[in-house]
């Protein structure tokens, strides 16, 4: 995603988390330096704690031992406690325990670091899931006991890491912009004057747009099949694991935009619906009120009743 608006002299500061660029725009503030310096710490602790790629990390020593508490940094605790309500939001569409179906793609290191051809092992199918996740998280003792899987925490870790950001900004700022990949927060005005314009970009092709919509004070996010993608012999895989088959998602959703007033809630869903797929996708709409916005593998465009108010914008397929 990417906002299309006015250049005006505001606060900018941008910085490589998670596997991503991650900027600000801010109203000029006295403090809007150091509220910057200050999201991007924030960013680094999550990622320290969190990353899946660093076997000292918060989050391996837990996936090292599952079934044993262990004392985690703050930020790590809160995060597997959005996955948990994350988790049981979805109905089991979104869950964390995908780690080793991700090894086993290919997917075992930083994707900046991974070949794009080779890498993967033949996955073998599951069928029905894993049945509910239930760690067990002590707030008291500042401990988490994943349980006997193994889990990932990047998605719902950026999700988190940008709704925190949000929170530190708002101190200083009451108009400001987030975005780290994906996963992007607008708040009061745009640079215009008015709500800010965020374009989402073609799957398979960021140098496109597909739609444009007009955002206030809102988080917008983008779950997509053709960002973090390689091939493995004549199979092409990607990074969304669907948890009932243990295989990369086919359902036939090359990508999935969501706007919501939570940062996680809208990353959630987004992977979610991309998940569950073309057939479960006005459902799942319908049901739960969310506003979103799908690319078919055919390359169409559906958007949800919540949705189709702010979309401005949004390309108009040939034939």
């Amino acid at each position: 995603m990417d906002v299309l608006s006015p250049e005006r002299t505001w606060v900018k500061h941008a910085f490589p988390a998670m596997g991503t660029k991650v900027s600000m725009t801010l109203a000029s503030h006295t403090s809007a330096t150091e509220a910057c310096e200050g999201v991007e710490r924030m960013f680094e602790r999550v990622e320290r704690s969190c990353s899946r790629f660093d076997n000292a990390s918060d989050l391996m020593r837990a996936n090292t031992r599952p079934d044993e508490p262990h004392v985690v940094a703050p930020e790590c605790l809160e995060i597997v406690a959005a996955a948990l309500d994350a988790h049981r939001r979805s109905s089991g569409l979104f869950d964390p325990r995908i780690l080793s179906e991700l090894v086993t793609a290919g997917y075992d290191r930083s994707f900046d670091q991974m070949p794009r051809r080779g890498g993967g092992d033949r996955i073998t199918p599951r069928h029905g899931g894993r049945g509910s996740w239930r760690p067990e998280i002590d707030p008291a003792a500042g401990s988490i006991t994943i349980g006997q899987d193994p889990i990932d925490l990047g998605g719902i870790g950026k999700g988190w890491a940008v709704d925190a950001a949000a929170q530190m900004l708002s101190k200083v700022a009451s108009s400001f912009m987030v975005n780290a990949g994906g996963d992007l927060v607008v708040m009061g005005d745009g640079p215009s004057g008015a709500e800010w314009t965020v374009a989402i970009e073609e799957p398979r092709d960021s140098t496109l747009t597909i739609a444009v919509l007009s955002l206030r004070d809102v988080a917008c996010t983008t779950s997509s099949t053709g960002r973090r993608r390689w091939q493995v012999g004549s199979e092409h895989r990607h990074h969304l694991i669907d948890p009932r088959t243990g295989r990369p998602a086919a359902g036939g959703l090359q990508s999935v935009t969501v706007v919501h007033g939570s940062t996680v809630v809208a990353e959630t869903w987004s992977k979610s619906l991309l998940i569950a797929g073309a057939d479960e996708f006005g459902g799942l709409c319908a049901q739960h009120g969310i506003a979103a916005l799908a690319v078919l593998d055919d390359g169409s465009l559906w958007s949800s009743a919540q949705m189709q108010p702010l979309v401005i914008w949004q390309r108009v397929p040939h034939g």
